[in-house]
Order: C-alpha cells, then sequence, then structure tokens
C-alpha cells in the first residue's frame, strides 16, 4: 500500500492521521496537552514533553490500526505551532522551553531596541514586514539579554517543526514559509538568511538550513525508528507552520483563496498572484517556489471562549451559545474588545487590551457571550478590509479550525464581514494537509492544485443582508472604542 503519515503539534492538542493516495483516512487520533504561561506575557511549551512525547504517542497508536504496517508509510508530513523559538545545545537538546507565537509578547522592549538600531524601514525592507509579537528575533535578543547562560549554550535556535524533524534524521531545517518570521536576518525576495544585521541579534550559523515545505529533509534514523515505531529510512518532508498545513487541507491552491482558521488564535492565509510585502500583514512564500502569501491574524479566539468558561464556571460551549440565542445583534449594546493578551494584525500592538463597554444592569449573561462573537467579527472584518486598502480581495474563504463547528458563530462572522465562508467536509486539518505535503514532496503528485481531488466542501455560510447596515455601524463603533482607549492601553 502507499500510505501518508501526516502529524501536527497545535497549540491545545496534537493530531496524526494516516492516508491512503487518495486521501482516505485510514487512521486518526488525538491527543490534548496545554501550555504554560509562567510570568503576564509569556506562553511556553515543553519541546521533550509535549512535541516529541505527543509525537511519539500519536505514532505508536496510530501503527496499531489493523491492515497497517510501517512499511506502508512512504513518506512522513510535520507541522507545528509556529513561529517559535527553541534553542538547542550541540547535541540537539532543549535548553529550555519553547517560546511560542505571538501569544508570548514578552520581547516588546527587544522589538524597540531593534527598531532603534536598525530602523524600521530598513527592517521592511529585509524582510517584507515588520517585526511584532510573532517575530522571532526579538525572542532570540530577549534570551540573549536575559538568560545569557543559555544564550551562550545555544548551537541551534530551532521551531517546533525543526525539532521534530531533528528528532527524526538529525538534520536542522526551517521551511521558507516560517522564515519569514526571522525579520531581518532573513531576506524574503532571495530566500535566504542575510548576516547584514547578525550582530543586532545572533550570528547566522546559529540558524537552520532553510528548505521549501515539501522538501525531503532525511530519511528516519534507526534511532527515531525504534522509539517511533515507523520504518528506518522513511523520508521526512521539512514540514509547516499549523496555519499553512491547515490551508493545504482546505483546499487552498489558487489565487484570491483564503484560510480563516479559528482556534485558540485567529490566523489567515491569503494566496496571492506575486510577493506583495505589506506593513500590517506577514508577505511569504507560501510552500512551494511557484506561490506567495499575505497572513495575518488575531492574538485571542477561541482562547477568549475558553477564559469565559473558566472565570465564570458552571456552563459549557453548547450552555453559554444557548443563552446567546435569547441576545440580538449588537448584544443590547455591548462591545468587546478582544485584545485578551495584544493585538497581532493589523494593529499590531502587543501592549493592546481587552474591554468590555456598554454594560447595564439590563445586561444578560447570554449579551455578553454575544458581544465576545461579535467581537471576532468584528476583528476579521477590520483584517478584510485591510487587507482591501492593500489591494487584494478573498475570492473563496475557508472556515476551518474548533469555532468553526459552530453555525452560529460563521453566520454572526459573515453578516458582520459579508463574505461567504466555506467549510470544508474533511474537519481533520493541519495533519490532514501534512499528510498531502509529504505525498507532494515525494513525487505522487504533481504540484499543489492536486489537493482539488482531496477537498470538498460541506455546506456554505452566506451573509443575510437584513444585517448589513446594522453591522456597519458596529464596526464603526468598534473601531472607535479601540481609538478611544489606546492612550489609556
Amino acid at each position: 500500500m502507499e500510505l501518508f503519515l501526516g502529524i501536527d503539534i497545535g497549540t491545545s492538542a496534537a493530531r496524526g492521521v494516516i492516508t491512503d493516495l487518495k486521501g482516505k483516512i485510514l487512521a486518526d487520533h488525538r491527543v490534548p496537552h496545554e501550555f504554560s504561561m509562567p510570568h503576564p506575557g509569556w506562553a511556553e511549551q515543553d519541546a521533550d514533553g509535549v512535541w516529541w512525547n505527543d509525537f511519539l504517542c500519536l505514532t505508536r497508536t496510530l501503527l496499531k490500526t489493523p491492515g497497517i504496517a510501517p512499511g506502508d508509510i512512504k513518506a512522513l508530513g510535520i507541522s507545528t505551532i509556529a513561529p517559535c523559538v527553541l534553542p538547542v545545545d550541540d547535541h540537539g537538546r532543549p535548553l529550555r522551553p519553547g517560546i511560542l507565537y505571538g501569544i508570548d509578547s514578552r520581547a516588546q522592549e527587544e522589538i524597540k531596541l531593534l527598531e532603534e538600531r536598525i530602523g524600521v524601514k530598513e527592517i521592511f525592507a529585509m524582510a517584507g514586514q515588520n517585526l511584532s509579537s510573532q517575530s522571532c528575533c526579538p525572542k532570540i535578543l530577549w534570551i540573549k539579554n536575559h538568560e545569557p547562560e543559555i544564550y551562550q549554550k545555544t548551537a541551534r535556535f530551532l521551531t517546533a517543526s525543526g525539532y521534530l524533524v531533528f528528532k527524526l534524521t538529525g538534520r536542522y531545517t526551517l521551511d521558507i514559509y516560517d522564515a519569514m518570521a526571522y525579520s531581518p536576518l532573513y531576506d524574503i525576495r532571495k530566500q535566504r538568511w542575510d548576516p547584514a544585521y547578525e550582530g543586532e541579534v545572533t550570528e547566522i550559523a546559529r540558524l537552520p538550513e532553510l528548505l521549501w515545505s515539501r522538501d525531503i529533509a532525511g530519511e528516519l534514523s534507526p534511532q527515531a525508528a525504534e522509539m517511533t515505531g515507523l520504518a528506518a529510512g522513511t523520508p521526512v518532508i521539512c514540514g509547516t507552520a499549523d496555519a499553512a498545513a491547515e490551508a493545504v487541507s482546505a483546499g487552498l491552491h489558487q489565487d484570491g483563496d483564503m484560510m480563516m482558521m479559528y482556534g485558540s488564535s485567529n490566523f489567515f492565509i491569503l494566496k496571492t498572484p506575486h510577493l506583495l510585502p505589506q506593513d500590517a500583514f506577514w508577505a511569504s512564500y507560501f510552500v512551494s517556489p511557484e506561490s506567495h502569501i499575505l497572513a495575518g491574524g488575531m492574538t485571542s479566539a477561541g482562547n477568549l471562549f475558553k477564559w469565559l468558561r473558566e472565570t465564570f464556571p458552571g456552563r459549557d460551549f453548547t450552555q453559554w451559545e444557548a443563552l446567546s440565542e435569547g441576545s440580538s445583534p449588537g448584544a443590547e449594546g455591548l462591545l468587546l474588545l478582544p485584545y485578551f493578551a495584544g493585538e497581532r494584525t493589523p494593529i499590531n500592538k502587543p501592549g493592546a487590551r481587552g474591554a468590555l463597554f456598554g454594560m447595564t444592569l439590563r445586561t444578560k449573561a447570554g449579551d455578553v457571550y454575544r458581544a465576545f462573537q461579535e467581537a471576532l467579527g468584528y476583528g476579521v472584518r477590520h483584517n478584510i478590509e485591510a487587507l482591501a486598502e492593500a489591494g487584494v480581495t478573498a475570492k473563496r474563504i475557508f472556515a476551518v479550525g474548533g469555532i468553526a463547528k459552530s453555525r452560529q458563530f460563521l453566520r454572526i462572522i459573515s453578516d458582520i464581514t459579508g463574505c461567504p465562508q466555506l467549510i470544508p467536509r474533511e474537519k481533520t486539518g493541519a495533519a490532514y494537509g501534512d499528510a498531502f505535503l509529504a505525498a507532494l514532496g515525494t513525487g505522487f503528485f504533481p504540484g499543489l492544485s492536486s489537493i482539488t481531488e482531496w477537498v470538498s466542501y460541506e455546506d456554505e455560510i452566506r451573509p443575510r443582508a437584513e444585517y448589513r447596515e446594522f453591522y456597519d455601524g458596529g464596526f464603526k463603533k468598534f473601531r472607535a472604542l479601540y481609538q478611544a482607549l489606546e492612550p489609556l492601553m
């Protein structure tokens, strides 16, 4: 048999699938996990305790599926939370927990320092994007400034996917899609490291080798085969970020396609006809040389509702949604700024904070939940309108992620944005995209457009015209509320 293994390590869970060449899922397993927040604004995960442990659990469990033998797996694809920063020593051993993506905002001072030393225009000219809480180089500089003993021992700075590829093959790699987060050490037009500013951050020698996401990084070593249960010599592709793999799994392959991922945070990828650097967003190549994207996202999405349920316990997700059905558009005058952990695009303000405005003695729990839902809708609309100002428009939006299981939520998003959303039939997500990329990288498919052989759509959520004018006004108030409060943040 010709089977393909895809494994994704996300913020709150890891998932693995085994598919055949037609995209049929033969085995599927999920492992939940947590991330730690040891200080305000920090977000970390343990490389071995979470990433590698979950990987081993998934492979061993999946290979117990009757009728599947290790030798049937023709290639392995990996995606992980990204971008993140993991320092390892000269034996590839982690020196501290991995520092996560934009939800970790510890390096605000380092961002200011790099902008002062190098210049905002110079940074943008090199990497095609500005520094933000999503950026890796300020976090590397943070380690250098605050944990010098760890920095001195660091041989490589890896991402989560890079660490797993190293554990499997012994090779230090990073995919070109993820390299966009390494401003100002990455030259986005030449797709290579540039030493011009290494004195301000770290030596290029401490960074991994750059490959395309679908490139074969190496073969599974005998030691890794023994631990995972897979066959030694199995090709392992370089892999990519969970959002990129999720976009592939949703069917993103032509210009104007947008993947809108509603997970713990919100992340979107819009495929563009050419490289289009923008101040507010992150321009990059996609998973292969001929593809380009603009990416962005909100720091908080599903974690807002997790916070609400944990802070005010006693109701599950279904009960909260039922309560919000009793509220009306506009949440009885409530407006929420969803910046509980700062904000990424399009405002790129790590210091932004959340606020709930308009409370009265008539305010009910359902109104509060409705305000949370609408806040995400307004945040998505803010991004979509900023993209339109940059000259790019989504022709198709694919809605994926945990929150996308709620039709009520998606209806609110579409009503606020005026954009229809397609819902992929297959909900496995990034791990499914990883399996396809593994098949693509080993020559079983000619190009990214072959994903159409795997993907179909079960539903389309269309905006309701009767709410357009109302939400136009709501969006203006949403923006005005932030502008009024921003000086206090």
